[in-house]
């Protein structure tokens, strides 16, 4: 049995995001601590969600049963953290068999040299990791581990055959500027052409902190700029395009 428990569908792209229940993390601002479904749905499939009281997660044959009736051209696996997944190469092979591109969204904790291996052979296309900080005891204090597994993979994974990008949240008052300057010239001591995405963060419930402004998001992307040479944002009220449905579970709603 997999930890798959959503899947939606994204038309503009031909994609699919995938959901993975748990993580080995425990990130004081992860909004899955107050939504569980993709945030993209509309109001209507997020009432019907709601009402989804019994989370089936999908096995293998499932899943592929799924995928196959839509024409899906690349698959992003995130979470929770699919690394905890131990059907997470089975999972790409299958995608691999049916053309499908993948891409892994990871905190990048458990990224050693076997893993990569593992993930090479079943033919990942590629893979981010999310850097959450560059200071230690800020990544301990807001994810409860040290960040240094996460680094060493980093480096590692350069060597590997996956292609590989990073993305960090900005967070006011914890993940600042000065944090983003720092993980932007790691990841331009390994390679300045690697990717790095910043993300604006997306305040829940009980956590401490506000939304960046997008003056703020841009700040910090040209800060990033300086070291790297592919840098883009995500801001919280960027326009998704096309349109998002709900393919797992089943719901009424569209």
């Amino acid at each position: 049995m997999t930890s798959i428990y959503h899947i939606t569908y994204y038309t503009y792209d031909n994609s699919i995001y995938i959901f993975f229940q748990g993580c080995n993390f425990q990130c004081k601002g992860c909004i899955l601590k107050q939504l569980i479904w993709d945030c993209h749905l509309n109001n209507e499939n997020q009432h019907a969600l709601q009402a989804v009281k019994d989370l089936r997660k999908l096995s293998l044959s499932e899943f592929k049963d799924i995928i196959k009736g839509f024409d899906v051209k690349k698959a992003i696996l995130g979470g929770g953290e699919p690394t905890i997944d131990k059907e997470l190469p089975d999972i790409i092979n299958v995608l691999n068999a049916l053309g499908v591109k993948t891409r892994l969204l990871t905190n990048g904790y458990l990224i050693n040299e076997d893993f990569i291996k593992k993930l090479e052979e079943a033919g990942l296309s590629s893979i981010c990791i999310s850097i959450k900080a560059y200071d230690d005891d800020i990544h301990q204090f807001y994810t409860g581990k040290s960040n240094k597994p996460v680094l060493n993979n980093f480096k590692i994974l350069d060597k590997s055959q996956i292609e590989l990008m990073a993305e960090s949240v900005l967070i006011p008052e914890l993940i600042e500027y000065n944090e983003i300057k720092r993980i932007a010239k790691f990841i331009a001591g390994i390679r300045s052409s690697i990717p790095y995405r910043i993300d604006a963060f997306i305040p829940i419930n009980d956590a401490s902190w506000r939304a960046p402004s997008l003056e703020e998001v841009i700040k910090a992307s040209k800060i990033a700029k300086r070291y790297l040479k592919k840098v883009h944002y995500i801001y919280n009220k960027t326009k998704i395009k096309g349109e998002v449905i709900n393919i797992y579970p089943k719901i009424k709603a569209r």
